[in-house]
């Protein structure tokens, strides 16, 4: 945990050292001068400024969108996503704002107060290298701000936008990006000399590394990431496990840790592969093979119900950190809500296949028992050891008399209700416990509410698992 702690905090030094060498590199060029500029230099040297700024943010956001180990491993890549949509945006506006001021500054170059030809110019007048880079960084701004919105539009529509209808135009954004360093490579003469091209040629260097990344890896993906259904076992009424097995060995999957992912395509005859969807894999690491449990609430969900062992997938990964550090935590405290489940059956698989001498409390909500997954599993677990405690919690379902003595041998406890305050309390040891959470995003909000409330956790101790996909 401390060594991924450490690659975290290198990675943001190292984000804001080339942010720092950035502003510095351009105050350095413009600052001694500016006050004495005229009106003209003084709106295009903050325009240059916002222009590197957008590079800058542009660099940020590719290095986190083309899953670099590293930064995967150091962040996660549930979070990583969060903040590549985050970026989007910014980009976008540096871009805005950069373009405003350089059309200012030549307005006021020429006299006039605001020349539109600068600025709404798509077709050049000439076959000049220094009109083109201006028209085709025209083109460029367009085609970010069609991939920022495409972005936006999917994530706000919750899935009714299919994935292979807006990823190829947010993907388009590589194009924007490279026609926005041609752009400042021709026509800014600042650029091409010290300091200003110290961090420009950083920041192509950056971005150039994560291009050719990208491509080896997604022109070696169908080789590396090829697996076959080996068999689905059916769990509950609505709940099933894929097995996945690959002839070659596990390959990246082989160092997975409990509590990870990995994301899951289909091969299609007509689109070649499926859209990709993350699934916890919940069979623990040392497995022959790699196990996702599944609840059927979507098509793709469906669809695994129903496949022949044999059909190929392509499973990547594996993804996040969402895993206890085994040897600090001894006091382990899982907060499940339905599906939420599967991080938790892989953690507490590892624990038992490795006799690890953790104490584990599982508080689990469902609907009823005839939800719950692995029932006959977590019972073996709480009675061949008492580091395992399970707490099932029920929220339709009725808890009777006559259900208690029917289930009196199994080992669990038995509440009514949703996972509160009271419930935490009655059965969490508070001493050094380390909360897990993963449920649906209404229930962790609720549960990190009262874990806050009862037991004064800052919400930083509290580690949860919130899937936001593309």
């Amino acid at each position: 945990m401390w060594g991924l702690k450490f690659l975290r905090f290198l990675w943001c030094i190292l984000a804001f050292l080339l942010f720092v060498i950035v502003v510095v590199a351009w105050g350095v060029e413009y600052v001694p001068g500016f006050l004495k500029a005229p009106w003209g230099n003084k709106l295009g040297g903050v325009g240059n400024l916002f222009g590197l700024l957008a590079l800058y943010t542009a660099v940020i956001m590719t290095v986190i969108g083309v899953r670099l180990p590293l930064v995967e491993r150091a962040f996660g890549l549930d979070r990583l996503i969060r903040f590549h949509t985050a970026l989007g945006p910014l980009v976008l506006l540096f871009a805005i704002i950069h373009v405003i001021f350089r059309t200012l500054s030549f307005s006021a170059s020429i006299g006039e107060k605001w020349s539109w030809d600068f600025l709404f110019q798509f077709f050049p007048y000439s076959w000049a290298i220094s009109e083109n880079a201006l028209v085709a960084a025209r083109w460029g701004l367009l085609v970010i701000l069609l991939s920022v919105t495409a972005a936006k539009v999917a994530r706000l529509s919750r899935g009714f936008i299919p994935f292979r209808i807006w990823k190829p135009l947010h993907s388009m954004i590589y194009y924007g990006i490279f026609t926005a360093f041609g752009h400042s490579l021709i026509l800014a003469s600042d650029v091409k000399r010290f300091p200003l091209l110290v961090p420009w040629a950083g920041l192509a260097l950056v971005w150039g590394g994560c291009c050719v990344y990208r491509l080896n890896y997604l022109l070696q993906r169908s080789r590396n990431f090829r697996w076959f259904l080996e068999g689905v076992d059916y769990e509950t009424h609505d709940v099933h496990t894929c097995r996945f097995i690959r002839p070659e060995g596990q390959g990246s999957f082989a160092r997975r840790r409990p509590g990870q992912f990995m994301i899951i395509r289909m091969k299609s005859r007509l689109w070649g592969w499926s859209d990709p969807h993350p699934f916890t894999i919940s069979c623990p690491p040392g497995s022959d093979s790699l196990c996702c449990t599944v609840k059927g609430v979507g098509s793709f969900s469906k669809k695994l119900r129903t496949c022949r062992p044999g059909t190929v997938f392509l499973c990547e990964g594996p993804y996040g950190i969402f895993t206890p550090d085994f040897e600090r935590e001894k006091n382990l405290v899982f907060i499940a809500g339905g599906i939420g489940i599967t991080p938790f059956l892989s953690m507490m698989r590892y624990v038992r296949d490795n006799s690890i001498p953790v104490s584990v409390t599982l508080i689990w909500g469902n609907r009823a028992k005839k939800d719950i997954v692995a029932y006959s599993e977590l019972s073996r677990f709480v009675k061949s050891s008492d580091r395992f405690r399970v707490v099932h919690v029920l929220s339709e379902q009725k808890i009777t008399d006559k259900m208690r003595e029917e289930t009196a041998e199994d080992g669990f406890f038995w509440e009514q209700g949703l996972v509160t305050g009271s419930v935490l309390k009655k059965y969490v040891n508070p001493d050094n416990a380390s909360f897990y959470v993963c449920g649906p995003a209404p229930m962790q909000k609720m549960v990190m509410r009262e874990i806050r409330q009862v037991f004064k956790v800052p919400p930083g101790k509290i580690r949860r698992e919130l899937f936001v996909f593309y």
